[in-house]
């Protein structure tokens, strides 16, 4: 049934729900200002911002590929392990703060990879990172392996090598795709993602952000099991009804989809009609210090716009949960926990 509200604000109730987040990155979603100067002063290099407010001005983007220029140099920040340590734990800090009890962080190792930073100092940094998430913080932290598409094939395909190797050790649940969406279909790259379904690492891929519909099915067709954004599905009706038909949940990030223009605003977000379509969604917040967003924000500013209401709202969280890369055990356990806090907002599934 419907809850019954208190005075209580929306970010207040949703904040009790043992939260999932399942589209973040490590790279962008760290480089908060006072983390990001840092690493840098660590690292002996010069960033083009010295405080918070020089660095929101900076982080001003007109389009993807301009966002990822600007990405390229914040990351290069990222160096060794202990870099890498702290940027995992600066997301684990800001989960705890949101009730976020797990997450899959994106880790581009394309990033940093031409400029020679050993896999195994990544490595590391993950583990250390996941430790103290794990001990400081009560934050299940997990990592999905994103290939820089612009990659080769053949150092794509090492990549894969690389994350199948460490997958244990370093919690890897699965294999994805990000950087320039525009002129590098997922396809040429598909061997990558037969190699890793073939050791059974799940795959998702970032598509139908800076393209449209056509390259949603050219990642549907290298296995994927989500999409990460995917709101140019809208485009072709037969593509909704087989994301829906195959419930391929979608990671959208309404926020960032507003500042990288790929909508001239929240209000002509294909958001509606994606819920309309029967597709699996859940909400998130990509690079949170650069859109100056985080979880519980993007519910809020969905929320303003759309009027949903807290039942769709608590629906959505709850697909991060369903859906998530995590351990079949554990993730039933937090779909139970889940599901138990939403009873006591008044939003019983039964």
């Amino acid at each position: 049934m419907e809850a019954t509200h208190t005075a209580s604000t929306l970010a207040e109730r949703l904040q009790t729900l043992p939260k999932v987040e399942l589209h973040n990155h490590l790279e962008g979603g760290a480089m908060y200002p006072d983390l990001a100067l840092r690493l840098a002063a660590r690292n002996g290099i010069t960033l083009p911002f010295h405080d918070a407010e020089s660095a929101a001005a900076y982080y001003r983007f007109s389009s993807l590929d301009q966002f990822i220029d600007i990405l390229r140099t914040t990351v290069a920040t990222l160096n060794t392990a202990e870099d890498y340590a702290d940027a995992v734990e600066r997301q684990g800090i800001e989960a705890r703060r949101q009730n976020i009890r797990y997450h899959e962080l994106f880790v581009t190792y394309g990033l940093v990879s031409r400029r020679g930073v050993p896999w195994e100092a990544v490595v590391e940094g993950l583990i250390e990172g996941r430790r103290r998430n794990a001990e400081r913080h009560g934050v299940d932290t997990a990592f999905i392996i994103d290939l820089d598409r612009t990659l080769p094939g053949d150092a794509a395909l090492a990549h894969v090598e690389l994350a199948l190797a460490a997958r244990e050790r370093a919690g890897i649940v699965g294999l994805g795709l990000d950087c320039q969406e525009a002129g590098y279909p997922a396809g040429r790259l598909k061997h990558c993602f037969a190699a890793a379904a073939e050791a059974g690492l799940p795959l998702t891929a970032h598509a139908g952000e800076d393209g449209g519909a056509a390259s949603i099915w050219d990642a549907l067709d290298c296995g994927v099991a989500r999409i990460d954004h995917g709101v140019q599905a809208v485009e072709d009706p037969s593509l909704l009804a087989v994301l829906a038909e195959r419930e391929i949940l979608l990671t959208v990030c309404p926020l960032s989809n507003v500042a990288l223009q790929v909508f001239p605003s929240l209000a002509d977000h294909t958001l509606p009609q994606l819920l309309a379509a029967g597709i699996p969604l859940c909400l998130n917040s990509d690079d949170p210090p650069m859109f100056d967003s985080d979880l519980l924000t993007e519910c809020e500013a969905v929320e303003a716009q759309f009027g949903l209401g807290e039942a769709l709202l608590v629906e959505l969280l709850r697909n991060a949960v369903a859906h998530s890369f995590q351990p079949a055990p554990a993730r039933t356990q937090l779909l139970a926990d889940f599901d138990a806090a939403a009873t006591a907002l008044g939003h019983d599934r039964g």
